[in-house]
C-alpha cells in the first residue's frame, strides 16, 4: 500500500463549498465524489453520529466511531460537524453552512424551513418518485434491483434470482445525483443561478438495465436466467475461475484451446453458426480449461486479443501487481496515530489533484464538536465573503430571479465528438446528448459499431418485429437505445481526407470521448496532445478497462470480464463456489456513469481555468468504488464477503420467492423485528411470530432454511404484483421481481416520463427508457431517436463545418464519408465482406471493439 502523493494542479473542484445533509449512501456517496475532487464538504451529523457509522461490514479495531468501512467510504474527505436539528441551536448551524454553500444535497425527507440562496444547487436524494404508485415504498439494495429488472437476469436458469454483492443501486444513484450537480453547475456559470435536482435510487438502477423497455417494445421479448449467452464462458480452470468473451478470433480461440479440429466444421465456419453452437463450444472448452490455470488461459487469451479475466477474490486483488503499480489502495493518517486505507480516484481529471484519499471523520462531542464547528463556520465565512468565482456568482445571483423552466438542458450549446462504441462510451455519450449538448457520433463504415448488430443482421430479438430489414445497422435495438438524441457523421478515418475533416470538427468542439483500448487514439492521431494544439479548450475523456500503468495495462476489456476482474463476480453466488455475472453486463453502465462525472468535473475545471484536459476513466478502477466498503474492510481485515444466495447479515428473511406463475418472483427484505411481525400478521402466521426462535434478527438468520420454505409456500399462491404491494402498505419491504416486460409497462416510469415514445425513421415508433438526470429548471431530456448511419452527414459538413460542396463531393466519392457501411452488399457478400467478421450479437464490448480501426 503507497500513501499519498500531490499531483501538480488544484482539485477540478477547488473553491466550491458543499453542505451533506443526507443520511443515506447515495446522497453520501455524491458528496463524497464532490469532496474527492477539492469540493469543501460539511457532513453535518446528529449527535448520536450519521446512520452510516453503523453500517457494515464492520472492523473489530480502531476508532470507535469509524469502524464501518462504509462510513469511511462514503465520508473521507469531508469535515463533520455536528447539529441537532431538533433544537433552535442546531437549525441555525445548517442554516449558516446551507446559505453560503453552493450545493447542498439532502434526503427528500428531510425539509429546510429556510430559503437557499437563488444560485444554490439543492440536490434531493429519494428512494421512489413521488408520482406513480410507489411514493410510499421502502427501498433496499434487493428491492431496487428486482424493480429494475436487473436481478431477474441475474443467477442460474432454475434457480431463484439473485440480488447482486453491496449497494450498487445506491452508488448508481449518489453517482447519478454527482452528474446532475456538476451540470446543474455547469449551465450556473452561464445563468448565474442555481435549480434543484433530484436523483431516485429507483430510476437510476432502472437507467442502467440492459435496453429492456426498448427490447421488448420491438419484439416482444425479454433476457433472463439461462446459461450465459453467445461468446460469453465462465470456466472452471485448474485452479479458480475465469470468463472470456470472444467476440471475435474464432482461429485464435481454438488455438489458445487446442481445438483446431473445429476450424474446419462447417457449423462453426460463419458467426451466426457459432452463435447457434455456443453451448456445444462452451462444454468443449470447459473440457479443456479444467486441466489449465486461469492466470495462465487468460494471458494466453489476451496476447490473442480476446478479452478474458480470473474471476479474482477480492483478498487476491488488494495484493496483487496490478494494484501495487495503480496505487488503487492507499495509506491515509490524521494528525494522531490513526491511519486507515482508502482508495485511489475512480478516474483522472488532467493533472488536477485526487483529495478523496483522507482519513474520515471522528465523531466528536461535546466541547470538541463545537470547537470544530466553530472553525468550519469561520472558514466557510472567509471564503464566501472573498472575490473568487464562486462570490461572483452568488453577488450577481441575490438580484436575479430565477428563470422559468426551460427544455434545454444544461450541457445546450457545447459539442461532442463520439467515437464509443458498444455500451459504456454510448451510455455517457448518450447521456450528455440527453444533457443537452449536440453529439457527434462517429460511425465508422469499414468498422462498424457492434451494437449496430452484423451486416445481415443479428439476434432476431434486437429487432423491430424480429424483422433486420434492409439496413439492419439502422434497426438494431442496442445501437438505438444507446444513440438517443446523437447525430451520425459516416466517417473512416482510414481514407485520405477524412482525418482533416476531424480535425476540423475537433477545432469547434468542447469534448471528445472514446472508449478504445489505450492508445488508439494516439495512433490515429488525435490523441490529447495533437488536439490540444488546434484547440486548447478541448477536453478528451477515454475509457479503457484498466489503468495505463500496471501488468493488466493492455488488456481488452468488456463488461463481464470487466466485472470479474473488479472482484464483484467471485462475491456473488449461490454458496455453492460458482461465481455468478450480474445479468446486464453491469461493469459497462458503472463505466458510463463515472464519465459522465469525469466529463462534468473536467467542464467545470475549464470554466473556472480557461484550460481543457485528458480525462481517464479506467472502468475497473471506477468500479471499485460501488463496492468500496468491501474492498476497504477485505484491505484491513483477514476475513471477506462469503456469497450465500441473497443472505444478507443486516437483514431477514431476505430472498426471492416464488410466486404464481413460470419464472414468476418476489423480493422481501425483512430488515427489523416490527417488519417480521408485520409479514407474520399478513400471511396468517401469528404462531410464527410468537416463536422465541424467531424472535429477532440473529435466529431468523440462524433458521433460515426453514423460514424461507413457509414464506415460499404462502408466497407462490400470489401474484408478485399484488403481493408485493399489500406487503408495503403494511410496512414491509417488498418487491416484485420484474422482467423486461414488467419494467416495460411500469406505471411509475411511465408517470415519470421515463420511458418514452420515440420515432425513429427506419425502425418506427416504440417505447425507450431514457435516463434519470433529473433538473427542475433545465431538464433536458431525448431531442430525438437514435440516427441512421451517416444520417446527419450534410449536416456536419455543410452546416457546422462549412465545407464547400465540391469538397463534400469528392469525400463521398472516395468513401471518406458513406451513408451506410462498406461492404454491405444486397447482392450478396464480396470477397472483402466475407474477411469480416461481423460484430458481435452477444454482450456488449468496453474497450476492444473499435481498436482494430488501427
Amino acid at each position: 500500500m503507497l500513501t499519498e502523493q500531490r499531483d501538480t494542479l488544484p482539485a477540478a473542484l477547488d473553491g466550491l463549498r458543499v453542505l451533506d445533509l443526507s443520511g443515506g449512501v447515495a446522497g453520501q456517496y455524491c458528496a463524497k465524489l464532490l469532496a474527492s475532487f477539492g469540493a469543501s464538504t460539511v457532513l453535518i451529523e446528529p449527535p448520536e453520529g450519521a446512520f452510516t457509522r453503523t453500517m457494515g461490514p464492520t472492523l473489530s479495531s480502531g476508532e470507535l466511531s469509524t469502524r464501518s468501512t462504509m462510513f469511511r467510504h462514503l465520508n473521507q474527505g469531508k469535515t463533520s460537524v455536528v447539529a441537532d436539528m431538533s433544537t433552535r441551536e442546531g437549525k441555525e448551524r445548517v442554516s449558516f453552512f446551507a446559505k453560503r454553500a453552493d450545493v447542498v444535497i439532502r434526503d427528500d425527507t428531510t425539509i429546510l424551513d429556510f430559503d437557499l440562496d437563488p444560485s444554490t444547487i439543492e440536490c434531493v436524494i429519494g428512494e421512489f418518485p413521488n408520482v406513480g404508485p410507489y411514493g410510499s415504498w421502502r427501498g433496499s439494495e434487493m428491492i431496487h434491483q428486482a424493480m429494475s429488472g436487473t436481478m431477474f437476469m441475474t443467477g442460474h436458469s432454475g434457480r431463484k434470482p439473485l440480488y447482486g454483492l453491496g449497494r450498487r443501486a445506491y452508488f448508481a444513484c449518489g453517482t447519478t445525483a454527482c452528474a446532475s450537480v456538476l451540470a446543474a453547475l455547469h449551465e450556473r456559470d452561464a445563468s448565474r443561478l442555481g435549480q434543484v435536482v433530484r436523483a431516485t435510487v429507483f430510476e437510476s438502477a432502472a437507467a442502467i438495465g440492459q435496453n429492456l423497455v426498448s427490447q421488448y417494445s420491438y419484439s416482444k421479448t425479454y433476457e433472463t436466467r439461462q446459461r450465459y449467452p453467445g461468446f460469453l464462458a465462465l470456466l472452471k480452470c485448474r485452479d479458480q475461475w475465469m470468463v472470456l468473451f470472444a467476440i471475435r478470433h474464432w482461429e485464435e480461440l481454438c488455438q489458445v484451446f487446442g481445438l483446431e479440429h473445429l476450424l474446419g466444421d462447417e457449423r462453426f465456419a460463419t458467426q451466426a453458426g457459432r452463435l447457434e453452437h455456443w453451448p456445444e463450444v462452451t462444454d468443449l472448452l470447459q473440457e479443456r480449461a479444467g486441466s489449465r490455470s486461469a492466470a495462465e488461459l487468460v494471458d494466453a487469451l489476451q496476447r490473442a486479443r480476446i478479452s478474458a479475466e480470473v474471476v479474482a477474490l477480492l483478498a487476491d486483488l488488494v495484493k496483487s501487481a496490478q494494484w501495487e503499480a495503480r496505487r488503487i489502495l492507499r495509506a491515509t493518517g490524521d494528525r494522531g496515530d490513526r491511519v486507515e486505507t482508502a482508495l485511489g480516484p475512480p478516474f483522472t481529471v488532467g493533472s488536477t489533484e485526487y483529495v478523496g484519499a483522507r482519513t474520515s471523520p471522528r465523531l466528536l462531542r461535546g466541547s470538541d464538536a463545537e470547537r470544530a464547528a466553530n472553525k468550519v463556520a469561520a472558514e466557510w465565512a472567509q471564503a464566501s465573503a472573498g472575490n473568487g468565482p464562486t462570490a461572483k456568482v452568488r453577488d450577481v445571483a441575490r438580484d436575479v430571479n430565477r428563470t422559468p423552466a426551460t427544455d434545454a438542458g444544461p450541457l445546450a450549446g457545447l459539442r461532442v465528438i463520439d467515437f464509443t462504441t458498444a455500451w459504456s462510451g454510448p451510455f455517457a455519450a448518450r447521456s450528455l446528448a440527453y444533457l443537452g449538448a449536440q453529439v457527434i457520433k462517429i460511425d465508422a463504415p469499414s468498422h462498424m459499431d457492434s451494437w449496430r448488430g452484423a451486416l445481415d443482421g443479428g439476434r432476431r430479438d434486437w429487432y423491430p418485429d424480429r424483422e433486420p430489414g434492409i439496413h439492419p445497422w439502422n434497426r438494431c435495438v442496442l445501437f438505438n437505445t444507446q444513440g438517443q438524441g446523437k447525430w451520425s457523421l459516416g466517417l473512416d478515418l482510414k481514407i485520405a481526407g477524412a482525418r482533416d475533416v476531424l480535425l476540423k470538427l475537433a477545432q469547434v468542439s468542447d469534448v471528445v470521448i472514446a472508449n478504445f483500448t489505450p492508445g488508439v487514439l494516439e495512433r490515429l492521431g488525435i490523441g490529447y496532445d495533437s488536439l490540444s494544439e488546434l484547440n486548447p479548450g478541448v477536453i478528451v475523456v477515454e475509457m479503457p478497462a484498466f489503468g495505463p500503468n500496471g501488468p493488466d495495462s493492455g488488456h481488452q476489456g468488456m463488461g463481464k470480464t470487466m466485472e470479474a476482474a473488479s472482484g464483484m463476480a467471485a462475491h456473488m453466488g449461490y454458496g455453492d463456489g460458482t461465481p455468478v455475472l450480474t445479468g446486464p453486463a453491469y461493469l459497462d453502465p458503472i463505466g458510463g456513469l463515472n464519465a459522465v462525472a469525469a466529463t462534468l468535473m473536467a467542464l467545470h475545471y475549464r470554466n473556472q481555468t480557461g484550460r481543457g484536459c485528458r480525462v481517464e476513466v479506467p472502468q475497473v478502477e471506477a468500479s471499485l468504488h460501488w463496492i468500496g466498503e468491501h474492498v476497504l474492510h477485505q484491505a484491513e481485515a483477514v476475513d471477506a464477503w462469503v456469497p450465500d444466495g441473497n443472505a444478507v447479515p443486516y437483514a431477514a428473511p431476505h430472498d426471492a420467492y416464488p410466486s404464481a406463475g413460470e419464472d414468476e418472483w418476489i423480493a422481501i427484505a425483512v430488515g427489523d423485528d416490527d417488519e417480521w411481525q408485520s409479514l407474520c400478521k399478513q400471511m396468517d402466521r401469528l404462531d410464527l411470530a410468537e416463536l422465541p426462535k424467531y424472535s429477532d434478527l440473529d435466529g431468523r438468520k440462524d433458521h433460515r432454511e426453514e423460514l424461507d420454505a413457509i414464506i415460499s409456500q404462502w408466497t407462490s399462491q400470489f401474484k408478485k404484483q399484488e403481493l408485493a404491494a399489500s406487503l408495503q402498505l403494511v410496512g414491509v419491504a417488498a418487491a416484485p421481481v420484474a422482467n423486461g416486460a414488467d419494467v416495460a409497462a411500469d406505471e411509475a416510469l411511465l408517470a415519470t416520463h421515463f420511458i418514452e415514445q420515440l420515432s425513429h425513421r427506419e425502425a418506427g415508433s416504440h417505447r425507450y427508457p431514457t435516463l434519470s438526470y433529473l433538473l427542475t429548471r433545465t431538464p433536458g431530456g431525448v431531442p430525438r431517436a437514435a440516427p441512421c448511419f451517416g444520417e446527419q452527414n450534410d449536416a456536419v459538413l455543410r452546416d457546422v463545418l462549412s465545407l464547400p460542396d465540391a469538397l463534400i463531393g469528392e469525400l463521398r466519392r472516395s468513401g471518406a464519408v458513406a451513408d451506410g457501411p462498406i461492404m454491405a452488399s444486397p447482392q450478396g457478400a464480396s470477397a472483402q465482406e466475407k474477411r469480416l467478421d461481423p460484430p458481435s450479437s452477444g454482450g456488449s464490448d468496453s474497450t476492444s471493439v473499435a481498436a482494430e480501426t488501427t
